[in-house]
């Protein structure tokens, strides 16, 4: 695992981030491995204060197409979650991994019913995620409905950017879960505003 980490938070709270964010981890691999039935690994995971990093993997792909779902949550701390698979990596996904009960003769009833077992975990993970945020820092979150569009890769950085401006974010956290036997690697980023590093302070002695 990779993290840097600046000055803004004590040795407490980055521990108490660290075992947040890995449990959170632990949890979406587990029922992405469940829900896909293939083994998943959380791999080159990064956390910190401040923006989201240029994740320069993307840019490299040039204008190859990604499926970019963010799914905002708001309450006592403002953010969103984020989830990044390459076109190629969804269709892999449902060649592979598809349940029965996804899957229709008719071709635009299938193409949506794909959509849906894809925002189906999408879903599940960021609920997860949220609620260790919740039960870890004591807050009440609610996480809205799914925002899916599909944008080249070599735009997603600059997309960030601009997600780092309205959010003003404060802590972000990029991680990949990489399927082992499948090869997919969608990212799961999220972004965080100061009332995250507010909360963690006033839940810390330090």
């Amino acid at each position: 695992m990779s993290t840097t980490f600046n000055n803004r938070l004590t040795e407490e709270q980055y521990e108490l981030v660290s075992e947040l964010v890995n449990n959170a981890l632990a949890k979406a691999v587990d029922s992405m491995a469940k829900m896909l039935k293939i083994r998943v690994d959380a791999s080159h995971i990064d956390f910190n204060t401040g923006d989201v990093d240029t994740i320069h993997d993307l840019d490299l792909l040039g204008r190859f197409k990604a499926h970019l779902v963010k799914l905002v949550f708001s309450g006592d701390i403002r953010g969103a979650f984020y989830f990044v698979i390459l076109d190629h990596e969804v269709d892999l996904i449902n060649s592979v991994c598809l349940p029965a009960e996804f899957k229709s003769d008719k071709r635009t009833e299938n193409k949506l019913m794909k959509h849906g077992f894809m925002s189906e975990i999408e879903n599940v993970i960021a609920a997860l995620s949220m609620k260790e945020i919740s039960e870890y820092l004591g807050v009440q979150l609610e996480l809205k409905v799914p925002q899916i569009q599909i944008i080249p890769c070599n735009q997603i950085n600059e997309y960030f950017e601009k997600e780092n401006k309205i959010y003003k974010t404060a802590f972000h956290v990029t991680s990949v879960l990489k399927g082992v036997a499948v090869n997919v690697s969608p990212y799961f980023i999220w972004i965080l505003d100061q009332n995250f590093l507010d909360i963690l302070r006033l839940n810390t002695t330090e």
